[in-house]
């Protein structure tokens, strides 16, 4: 009597249903290739637009490798993957299918990446990029994929080095917080801009002291650990608040009691490399306070669906066919990669050439001054060209500097975070305020930057604006975006700084009042000499 193996009945029922013309495979191989597919595809996706677009994927490792803050980023795209691991049971029940209305996420977010290449604001580039990686993904797996993706897809952007515009932001509050504490110790203490000295010394809030480490990486921890240990969407807001705040609160709380360490012990304590360790055992602790406070209200991982649930999911909608899941990735590929082919087209051609800034004669009433009032320097690295003179009137002084950009590129750019009047690692000026004003140019009315900087021997009123071919404006937002548009009407990149200087006096409102009179005095003589380098070389 011949023995009939179970198994082999079970394969040839399997074999039955297994789609195809006449040919039979092994139920297994077919099972694999099945799952296999929608991985393949996502990575044929996103290799092929992180392939056409290298360059900005060198630009987010090269600022993970040279930063401290951002080395994180190395280990964001394991996290993702080991979190869509953690859903691999709910993607084996979850059939792929594409969504196509998403390619046209994927054409808008090219098109971001395109203006902001054009711009030059690399932080958003980034940004594009990863926004066209997630679409693209959605794309080819489809909504109901996505949506147990959700999670390791918006954890992804991590990866992206942002962060660094909220240093001045943290560095003002935590002076703040730091110089008020001081005082309500009773300690007499001497505050200007973020620089105060006390009896036994002289202490700054610099940008290590701002406490953007200590935020990003509570952020990225605590997101972590409000997907992983709540199921609610409040408690895992709440706890995403707390990671913002909690890490704020106690970078001023470090900056104070650092100070006071150092005051009570002559500086013996708390100075140099002591400064570092100390903030970060502080932080430390601080973060595991957090969290041990967090696991009180922990919720337990929901249960898994029924047999009789798995079943109707997976008959309700069969996955899309291996070739379909690859047409998708080809076609988020040629989508998104279109603009690529588009930004070397509309590149313009740059002027031939070093531009020359012809000098700004003075108006009746000013005379030009052969040696400088002072030693201030706006600092705007990377200019093509600048010119700086000096005027006076009734004996008022106002300086004058141009800085004049061409071919701008990484560390050669107008706009820029590290382009600024004064740093605030500079040992003898120090920015004070800032604000706005209004002058009058060529006879139109003109917002300006209006900034404060002191030094031991003088205090300075400064104006400041940019020129864009043509147009000025006081916002670096508005800047950039008169560079995006005239690199893509194809006009180039000209454009230059213009800051106008005076010394404080005793007369109230007297140096405003000076700053304005040589604009409206010498605003048409100051772009004459700016077009006159723009036509330079060509």
């Amino acid at each position: 009597m011949r023995r009939i193996d179970l198994r082999d009945v079970i394969d040839d029922r399997e074999a039955s249903v297994t789609p195809g013309a006449g040919t039979m495979s092994h139920p297994r191989s077919a099972h694999v290739a099945v799952r296999s597919a929608p991985i393949v595809a996502v990575a044929l996706a996103t290799c092929g637009l992180l392939a056409i677009y290298w360059q900005t994927v060198v630009s987010i490792v090269a600022i993970w490798w040279r930063s401290e803050t951002f080395a994180h980023g190395f280990i964001v795209v394991p996290i993702c993957l080991w979190l869509a691991w953690r859903k691999r049971e709910t993607l084996a029940r979850t059939p792929a299918k594409p969504w196509w209305p998403g390619l046209a996420a994927v054409f808008t977010f090219g098109a971001m990446w395109f203006v902001m290449t054009k711009a030059d604001v690399l932080g958003l580039r980034q940004f594009a990029l990863a926004f066209m990686l997630q679409s693209a993904i959605v794309t080819v797996v489809g909504l109901r994929v996505s949506r147990a993706l959700l999670f390791p897809l918006a954890f992804f952007l991590f990866a992206i080095p942002v962060g660094e515009f909220l240093v001045p932001v943290l560095m003002d509050r935590t002076a703040d917080f730091t110089v008020a504490a001081i005082r309500l110790s009773g300690v007499p203490v001497y505050r200007e801009a973020n620089h105060f000295m006390l009896p036994s010394g002289s202490w700054s809030i610099v940008e290590a002291c701002s406490g953007v480490r200590y935020l990003i990486a509570s952020v990225m921890v605590g997101t972590i650990y409000a997907a992983l240990a709540y199921r609610s969407a409040g408690r895992r807001a709440a706890f995403v608040a707390a990671s913002i705040v909690v890490p704020i609160v106690a970078n001023w709380l470090r900056a104070y009691g650092i100070v006071m360490l150092g005051h009570l012990s002559n500086n013996q304590l708390a100075v140099g490399v002591d400064h570092l360790i100390y903030g970060w055992l502080f932080f430390g602790l601080v973060m595991l306070i957090l969290f041990w406070v967090g696991s009180f209200w922990r919720e337990d991982s929901s249960p898994p669906p029924t047999p009789h649930a798995t079943t109707t999911a997976a008959v309700a909608t069969a996955p899309a066919p291996r070739t379909v899941l690859y047409t998708a990735a080809l076609a988020t590929i040629i989508v998104g990669g279109v603009w690529k082919p588009i930004e070397v087209v509309v590149e313009p051609a740059l002027a031939v050439g070093a531009p020359v800034l012809p000098p700004i004669a003075a108006a009746p009433g000013w005379t030009n001054e052969a040696r400088p009032f002072t030693d201030f320097r706006p600092r705007y690295l990377g200019a093509a060209s600048q010119r700086q003179q000096s005027f006076a009137n009734d004996g008022q002084k106002v300086g004058l500097f141009l800085a004049f950009y061409r071919g701008q590129r990484k560390g050669q750019e107008l706009v820029t975070s590290s382009n600024v009047l004064v740093t605030p690692e500079n040992a003898r000026w120090v920015q004070l305020a800032s604000g706005t004003d209004t002058v009058e140019w060529a006879g139109v009315p003109q917002t300006v930057y209006r900034a404060q900087i002191s030094a031991p021997d003088v205090r300075l009123d400064v104006f400041r604006l940019y020129w864009v071919h043509g147009r000025l404006t006081s916002s670096d937002y508005v800047a950039k975006a008169l560079l995006a548009w005239s690199r893509i009407m194809g006009r180039g990149d000209d454009s230059a700084l213009i800051v106008v200087y005076a010394p404080e006096t005793a007369r109230s409102g007297s140096t405003a009042d000076a700053l304005k009179a040589f604009v409206a005095a010498h605003g048409a003589a100051i772009e004459q000499s700016l077009e006159a380098a723009s036509l330079t070389g060509r």
